[in-house]
């Protein structure tokens, strides 16, 4: 069976089989480095399990938490098009985690046989792009406290399940973490969720949110809830 590859699903069936052939699987346990920036680039990674973050050193040294993901999301895209590159990012395993990856050479020889590998490359970066101007546009114009709630929004529907459609829901990240992604300083990031624990909206527990009303997470977020499936 052909593992949930998020925009892999959209190559032809046989494609699939021939970019999943000439990867490899690797499992990481939590807290396990997988690269570090400044290595050297040769592979894609696909997140089959668990999920990763993605850090990188500012010019005063300190080190920063911009994105997580999970399965179905990709990372190291840019070394199938940058042969000799270095990573831009550290990332590190949360949880337990499975990729399956995808090295340059081979990335060529797929292209070479299979054309619309290279075009899925490129959704991939397109869809990196966009998450990436989401960001900085939020950066720019939303208040610190209201990047605190959405940045949790996400992570809710990064930790639910598709048949989940009621909280609560966990989400596997301590304050810190919660703070780097949104932004903010750790205190600010506490002052709002200790004020939405207050409401019953979170609760708090050691290295772990709980959302108990995703609903009202979004509201505070001004965020529209998804649409419902029939």
């Amino acid at each position: 069976m052909t593992p949930d590859l998020g925009l892999l699903s959209e190559l032809r069936p046989a494609e699939q089989r021939a970019v999943v052939s000439r990867m490899h699987r690797h499992t990481y346990r939590a807290g396990e480095i997988i690269c570090h920036e400044g290595d050297p680039a040769d592979t894609m990674h696909f997140v089959i399990e668990g999920r990763v973050v993605a850090r990188r050193a500012s010019e005063t040294g300190d080190v920063h938490a911009y994105s997580l993901m999970g399965p179905g999301q990709a990372f190291g895209e840019l070394a199938m098009i940058r042969r000799g590159g270095r990573r831009t990012v550290t990332i590190e395993a949360i949880e337990r985690t499975v990729t399956m990856t995808l090295a340059y050479g081979e990335f060529e020889r797929l292209c070479a046989t299979h054309p619309e590998v290279n075009r899925l490359l490129l959704r991939l970066l397109v869809a990196r792009i966009d998450r990436l101007t989401d960001a900085l546009m939020e950066a720019l114009h939303a208040p610190a406290e209201q990047r605190v709630i959405r940045r949790l929004v996400n992570l809710c529907g990064m930790y639910s399940t598709p048949a989940q459609r009621s909280s609560p829901i966990t989400v596997s990240l301590n304050q810190t973490g919660l703070a780097e992604l949104a932004g903010v300083t750790r205190p600010t990031a506490n002052r709002v969720l200790r004020r939405l624990e207050a409401e019953g909206v979170v609760e708090l527990l050691r290295g772990r949110i709980t959302v108990r009303d995703v609903q009202a997470l979004r509201l505070a977020a001004g965020t529209p809830s998804p649409p419902s499936r029939s």
